[in-house]
């Protein structure tokens, strides 16, 4: 707060003055605020600035040259801003054409409906000499088992048709799967199962990706999707 002062008006800080007006101004931080505030100081500058050694001209051209730049960084970035928000909209729109596809997730149950081959996968890290896909029910009863054989690194599809070991149809409801597999070296390794299910709807995730809803009730980040089945 300032008073002033008995000589030339000249503007000077009284403590007592400042407490008792009781009130802070508030300072911006955008960049259009400190670009006005930048302004204020260099006018104040200049206007205060001793007569017999003036301000340097090529200090003054560096301080708007910094200005120049913040205010350049601030329109790029809002710019790129701008850019991504279209970016996510795009690509929100081409997530909602999946409707009906069907991606294969890395999971462990099964929602049967009680009529549908379910598409499943088994993706390994390592060259794998026999691997075996065990079926089991809620009450961790084995319900069907399959050979896949020897298995190369990545993935490899199979499918249950919703039949147990004597060849007879399941009632529908949630089963398990586990995929044990024998490695060159003769030890056993755990395979991560992957379980495909159409999407039934498509949101927008809180950091702007899609969310994909699919018909067994699982709800997954689109960028998780490893592979697409029919």
């Amino acid at each position: 707060m300032t008073t002033t002062g008995p000589m030339s008006n000249i503007p000077v800080y009284d403590a007592a003055v400042a407490k008792s007006a009781g009130t802070i101004s508030s300072i911006g931080t955008t960049a259009k605020d400190e670009t006005q505030n930048f302004l204020k100081l260099l006018i104040a500058q200049i206007q205060n600035q001793d007569p017999m050694s003036p301000m340097d001209a090529s200090t003054m051209t560096a301080q708007m040259s910094q200005l120049n730049m913040v205010t350049s960084m601030s329109n790029m970035n809002t710019s790129m801003t701008a850019m991504l928000n279209q970016m996510q909209s795009v690509d929100f729109m081409n997530q909602a054409s999946l409707i009906g596809h069907s991606p294969a997730v890395a999971g462990n149950t099964i929602s049967f409906d009680g009529a549908s081959p379910v598409i499943l996968g088994a993706n390994t890290a390592n060259p794998l000499s026999s691997a075996v896909a065990t079926i089991t029910n809620a009450s961790g009863n084995v319900i069907n088992s399959a050979s896949l054989g020897a298995l190369v690194a990545g993935m490899k599809n199979f499918a249950w048709d919703g039949t147990d070991a004597s060849g007879n149809v399941v009632t529908a409801g949630t089963y398990n799967i586990s995929i044990k597999g024998i490695n060159t070296a003769g030890a056993e390794e755990s395979v991560t199962a992957y379980i495909a299910s159409p999407v039934a709807a498509v949101s927008k995730g809180t950091n702007g990706g899609s969310l994909l809803t699919l018909q067994d009730g699982r709800q997954i980040n689109a960028s998780t999707i490893q592979q697409w089945v029919n």
